[in-house]
């Protein structure tokens, strides 16, 4: 790695023999002391070195985890310098977040990734991440965020300001399988981290259907050499395995809540265990009821790359939904990214064998990915703006699974713009989007205005003097220059919103619209053809949505379209906005 850069000002807070390096620039802590009792960068559950590998580690040969996911792995942006800011402890206090986010941007980073948030969504200016990382978007700095765990439920999203990237969560075309075998000879396929490699997977074994594996709920239940069932419920996985194991089980078949759905994990199981998908455990109570003597078996077929890829990527059930409830007029989350079953570092080796590395599933693990994609377009664009980098991202995604059908939910049904806002992330097309939406921080003032905040609100946000009712025009949320649109049509309703684009592609390129209307609307684009002659050079166009008559038959009160611009020529550039409606 290279030295650091010239603006870098961070500092190394750690003590006695451990330092820094030209790759971990800065470590420091801002852990209020009556929560962890020290003021030392160190970590206690490593989920800081899990989020920093994802987004900058270097290579790493054999890296795995019991032997599985076993390859070469590697950051987004492994050349990139990082710096870690602890803002947690037992727990995540506001204030303590929000002094590091605040000693970040004085320090000089580029790109910030926080894999945290409120419990729930906040109005902005009571928020401490909104309030930080408005400061840092002043700067110039990009602003990635996790959208949250709360899922599927509709409007948990948090992390939900327009001027930071909100990440929602997708599955991998990757699984370490455990194949459960019933007696009927149906196979059920879920997932294991734990290959146990003196279980004898050809013998059945009864069944035995507890339901719930609760610390202590099995010592009465004669559970020896057999396969116990056990429900996703307020037990973690483990506990439930060890109370399993502790009364002699062989082996166990976690099933997973209705919620869930297809979203399954590889867990490190403490015994021989096959974590099964919602519908696959409907089979399976099935075929316990249609036999009062139910066997199985389970084998282990380890790690395996694109079998599941006809559903990769899918919506993770955890990951959070919009809309937003702090912006309703802003399509929330923006994009989504790997964030199940994600291979990186870990402070430790978790077997005192095996490299420290871990498999981890969340937001917080998605958080990252875009993070690294956003530090590498920087890189790539040093002179963007975060809102460019942003709309870079995001009007590149696709919608589209590896087996070409629309992306889905842990449902097993298509996804909407409330699960994924653009789409899954493309790295690579988002370094060369052809055009991009730029938003400057005083272009918020008015957006906030508008929101109905009061002008000692909107100054909270934006540290300076705000008049929102003289010289300041307040504009409604469809305004503010996003790479998406959302719009509220009531009946007989037809409004129209303006959007700039800049040109940094190349020059004399000329773009065609294309739209798909929402169901129950006509989409007018003017001009339909943008024509540019320089790199740099910014276009207007205006949208017009007009609600068609109510006997039109709609299947739901939110109809879902997008906008497309298509250069000619060989460049090949494809700039797409989503477009959501709702109808009230």
């Amino acid at each position: 790695m290279p030295p650091p850069p010239a603006k870098w000002r961070g500092r190394c807070a750690f003590n006695g023999k451990q330092t820094c390096n030209n790759k971990l620039l800065g470590a420091r802590s801002f852990v209020s002391t009556a929560d962890r009792g020290t003021d030392l960068p160190w970590e206690e559950i490593y989920h800081g070195s899990h989020t920093s590998g994802i987004a900058a580690g270097c290579p790493v040969d054999g890296a795995n985890v019991f032997g599985q996911a076993n390859g070469t792995a590697t950051g987004i942006a492994p050349r990139a310098h990082l710096a870690m800011y602890k803002a947690c402890g037992d727990f995540c206090d506001e204030g303590d977040a929000l002094a590091a986010i605040d000693a970040a941007i004085d320090d000089g980073v580029d790109v910030l990734s926080i894999s945290l948030g409120p419990p729930r969504p906040f109005p902005f200016y009571n928020d401490g991440v909104a309030l930080g990382t408005f400061r840092a978007i002043q700067k110039g700095i990009f602003v990635s965020c996790s959208a949250g765990n709360a899922g599927p439920w509709a409007s948990t999203v948090i992390n939900d300001a327009p001027w930071m990237l909100t990440v929602g969560a997708s599955t991998i075309d990757r699984e370490v399988r455990a194949t459960v075998k019933l007696g009927n000879n149906v196979e059920l396929h879920g997932q294991s981290l734990f290959l146990p490699k003196d279980f004898h997977s050809q013998q059945p074994l009864p069944i035995v259907d507890p339901a719930f594996c609760a610390k202590g709920s099995l010592k009465n239940i004669d559970v020896e050499g057999k396969i116990v069932i056990c429900q996703i419920g307020s037990e973690g996985t483990e506990d439930m395995g060890q109370e399993v194991k502790n009364n002699g089980g062989a082996a166990m078949i976690v099933l997973n809540y209705q919620p869930g759905g297809y979203t399954t994990f590889a867990y490190a199981h403490v015994l021989p265990a096959s974590y099964l998908s919602y519908r696959d455990g409907l089979v399976l109570k099935d075929y316990l009821s249609s036999t009062q003597s139910p066997t199985a078996t389970i084998s282990f077929q380890g790690t395996l790359i694109g079998k599941s890829s006809q559903t990769a990527p899918r919506i993770a059930s955890f990951s959070a939904r919009g809309p937003s409830l702090q912006s309703p007029g802003i399509l929330k989350p923006d994009i989504i990214g790997p964030g199940v079953d994600i291979l990186s570092a870990w402070g430790v080796s978790i077997d005192n064998a095996t490299k420290p590395f871990k498999i981890e599933s969340g937001t917080s693990m998605s958080c990252p990915h875009l993070s690294g994609v956003a530090a590498l377009i920087k890189s790539a664009h040093p002179d963007w703006s975060p809102a460019a980098i942003k709309s870079a991202i995001m009007t590149t995604a696709y919608t589209f699974d590896l087996n070409n059908n629309p992306i889905s939910t842990e449902k097993n049904v298509s996804a909407t713009v409330f699960d994924m806002g653009s789409g899954h992330v493309d790295a690579s097309r988002a370094l060369h989007p052809g055009l991009v939406y730029d938003i400057e921080p005083d272009d918020y003032i008015p957006y906030l205005c508008g929101l109905g905040y009061s002008e000692q609100q909107v100054r909270f946000i934006v540290q300076r003097k705000v008049n929102c009712s003289r010289g300041i025009t307040s504009k409604p949320e469809a305004e503010l220059n996003y790479p998406t649109f959302f719009v509220t049509l009531y009946t007989g309703d037809q409004m129209t919103y303006t959007r700039t684009v800049t040109n940094v592609g190349r020059p004399f390129s000329t773009y065609f619209s294309k739209v798909s209307s929402p169901e129950g609307v006509a989409v007018e684009v003017v001009p339909s053809v943008m024509r540019f002659k320089e790199v740099k050079e910014k276009a207007s166009y205006t949208v017009t949505f007009t609600r068609l008559d109510d006997n039109v038959t709609r299947s739901s009160n939110v109809g879902q379209g997008s906008l497309v611009w298509y250069s000619i020529g060989d460049d090949g550039y494809k700039v797409l906005s989503t477009i959501v409606v709702v109808f009230v």
